[in-house]
């Protein structure tokens, strides 16, 4: 049993190792690639450009969407390849954004590049919600027979257990 549990966290553990990715998607020069390309407000999306590659050590590079507060994004390696993240808003509406990648923010005349990711649902519907019961139309509200007769059957249950613990109690010494 005990190796069973283990072997279980072990799979789930590689799991959830497999999942985390690479912390930016692999895009061809000068594409912006969003992941996930479909995010809900207030779910975190990594932003990732290549073709980036400027003489400028101290460049700062950025992502700018209406759907997201400005991301600065980092260099992952020496192809000009750079990556970062931000948080949808929570109040953004469904729709398709557009996002630009600006691979120097102190110089104008560098690469811009656009791409795009799609929003889904609303900021309500991130909010959680109860379990349908089922119950239908067959709930009503409790009147003062339905309480009483709740009450009379608990009364009942606890007089039943004190009784029952009384008598093992006695028995036992």
């Amino acid at each position: 049993m005990h190796a069973r549990t283990l072997a279980a966290g072990a799979l789930l553990a590689g799991a959830a190792l497999g999942l985390t990715g690479p912390a930016a998607q692999a895009v061809e020069a000068g594409a912006v690639a969003v992941t996930p390309s479909s995010a809900a407000p207030g779910q975190t999306v990594k932003i990732g450009a290549s073709g980036c590659a400027t003489s400028n050590a101290n460049a700062s590079a950025r992502a700018y969407s209406d759907a997201f507060p400005t991301a600065s994004l980092s260099a992952v390696g020496s192809a000009g390849e750079v990556s970062g993240s931000s948080t949808v808003f929570s109040g953004a509406k469904a729709g398709t954004y557009t996002v630009t990648v600006v691979c120097d923010v102190n110089n104008p005349s560098q690469q811009r590049y656009t791409g795009s990711f799609t929003v889904t649902g609303s900021s309500s519907s991130t909010t959680p919600q109860g379990v349908r019961g089922g119950l239908g139309g067959s709930f009503e509200d409790a009147g003062p027979g339905t309480i009483a007769a709740g009450a009379a059957l608990v009364a009942v249950g606890l007089g039943a257990t004190a009784y029952t613990v009384r008598r093992r109690m006695r028995r036992s010494s």
